[in-house]
C-alpha cells in the first residue's frame, strides 16, 4: 500500500462512513511518528525484523515499559522483574529459536536490556489477570469476519500501533500490538486472531500467551495454529479465538496449564461466536477459582442480544455491536479511572478483520472518536 492510499473507492468506506464514521488513510510512522496507532512496516529475517521494530519504535518501546514498570509492576523489584523476565526468555528460545532472535534485536535497537522487552511481551503472565475486564470478541461464521474491542490502559491509545509484517519468505500478516510485540490480526492465509484475558487461581510461567498469538500469525491454516498451541508449554489465563476464512474456528480458555476447546453451545449464537473474559467451558469445575467482573458479564449479555436479532453479516455490522455504547457497562468503553489502582481504561481500539478479503479495519484510539482506517494484505508495501 501506498503512504497515500485511494480509498475513496473502497466499499468498506462507503459501510462505515454511512455510519457516521471518518476514514482516514493509515498514518506512516515515519511521516507521523506521534500519530495514534500508526502503520509500522517491518520485512525480512527475524534479526532484520527484530532491528526495525526496535529503532522504529524505541521511543514507544521506552515510554511503555516506564508505563508497565511504574503503574502496573510498581510492587516487584528491579531484580525480581528480571528474573522472571528472563526465565521467560529461556522457554521463549525452547519454543522458537527465531523469535528469541527477533526479541534480542528488537533490545539491542531500541537499547533496551532484552528483560525490559521479555517484561513487556510476558505481562500477562507477570500481572496474572489482575485486571481481567478487557475485551470483546466476536466472529461471524458465515461472513468470516472477526472482530475485537481492545480494553486496556488509556495511555496506550498513544503507543500501541498496527504492524505490517512481511517475513523472509513473503508470508504476511497484519496485527494491531504494543510496543515490542504483536497481539490481535490476521495473516496472508486467512487465519486470524482475537484474545481476552481472563482469570483464575492457576500458577503462571509457561510460553507468554502473547508469542502464542504471534504464532497463530505465523500460521499457514487453523490446523496448523491450533496444534501449535496445544503443543507449547501453557501456563497462563486467555481465551484465544482462531478463525479463518472458510467459517472454521477454534475457541481455547487456557487456565494454567490445561486447555478447553469450547464447542458451539458454549460460545455460538445464530452462528456467531461471541467472548468476553469469563471462563464460559462447561467444565469449569475443573478450574481454580474462576473469576468474571461485571463489565464481562454484563458485555456478552448485551453482545449476544444484538445478535441473536442481527440480520446483517458485513463488517459495519460487526461494528454496531462494539461499538455499542448502551448501559452502564458497555460493550465500547468510555475511558474511566479504576478505584483501586488509580489507573484509566476504556476502549484503546476497535478491530475488524475481513478474513476473507484479508483486510484489517481498526479505529485510531477510543472507537468513540469515530476515526477509522483499514490496511489490507492485498495492497502493495
Amino acid at each position: 500500500m501506498s503512504s497515500h492510499a485511494d480509498i475513496s473507492k473502497d466499499s468498506t468506506v462507503e459501510l462505515l462512513t454511512a455510519q457516521g464514521l471518518k476514514v482516514v488513510p493509515p498514518n506512516l510512522i515515519e511521516e507521523h511518528p506521534i500519530a495514534k496507532l500508526p502503520l509500522v512496516r517491518l520485512t525480512g529475517s527475524p534479526q532484520e525484523i527484530g532491528a526495525e521494530h526496535g529503532t522504529k519504535l524505541s521511543d514507544r518501546i521506552e515510554r511503555a515499559f516506564e508505563l508497565y514498570r511504574s503503574k502496573l509492576f510498581s510492587q516487584w523489584t528491579d531484580a525480581s522483574l528480571k528474573a522472571i523476565s528472563l526465565s521467560f526468555f529461556e522457554r521463549i528460545q525452547e519454543f522458537s529459536q527465531p523469535y528469541a532472535v527477533e526479541l534480542e534485536a528488537i533490545a539491542s535497537h531500541a537499547g533496551r536490556s532484552l528483560w525490559e522487552i521479555i517484561m513487556l511481551i510476558s505481562r500477562t503472565e507477570i500481572l496474572r489477570s489482575s485486571t481481567p475486564n478487557e475485551c470483546t470478541s466476536i466472529y461471524f461464521k458465515q461472513s468470516s469476519i472477526l472482530g475485537q474491542n481492545w480494553d486496556w490502559v488509556e495511555e496506550f491509545e498513544n503507543l500501541a500501533v498496527i504492524f505490517d509484517v512481511t517475513r523472509q519468505d513473503g508470508f504476511r500478516f497484519l496485527s494491531l500490538g504494543e510496543p515490542g510485540f504483536v497481539k490481535i490480526g490476521l495473516n496472508a492465509a486467512g487465519v486470524g486472531v482475537c484474545l481476552n484475558i481472563l482469570k483464575c487461581q492457576a500458577p503462571t510461567g509457561g510460553i507468554p500467551v502473547h508469542i502464542l498469538l504471534r504464532k497463530v500469525l505465523d500460521s499457514r491454516s487453523l490446523n496448523e495454529a491450533y496444534h501449535a498451541i496445544t503443543a507449547a508449554e501453557r501456563a497462563t489465563m486467555s481465551n484465544i479465538l482462531i478463525a479463518d476464512d472458510s467459517g472454521k474456528y477454534v475457541n481455547l480458555e487456557l487456565s494454567g496449564n490445561q486447555l478447553f476447546a469450547l464447542n458451539s453451545d458454549e460460545v455460538e449464537v445464530n452462528n456467531v461466536v461471541v467472548h468476553t473474559n469469563g471462563f464460559l467451558t462447561s467444565k469449569r469445575e475443573k478450574i481454580d477459582l474462576p473469576e468474571e467482573t461485571e463489565s464481562s458479564a454484563a458485555r456478552i449479555v448485551r453482545a449476544k442480544s444484538l445478535t441473536s436479532t442481527q440480520n446483517g453479516r458485513h463488517e459495519a455490522d460487526m461494528l454496531k455491536i462494539l461499538l455499542d455504547q448502551e448501559g452502564n457497562l458497555p460493550i465500547c468503553r468510555q475511558s474511566e479511572t479504576n478505584i483501586f489502582d488509580g489507573l484509566t481504561y476504556g476502549t484503546v481500539s476497535t478491530v475488524v478483520m475481513n478474513l476473507r478479503e484479508r483486510k484489517l479495519i481498526f479505529s485510531q484510539g477510543n472507537p468513540r472518536n469515530g476515526i477509522f482506517s483499514c490496511v489490507s494484505i492485498s495492497d502493495s508495501i
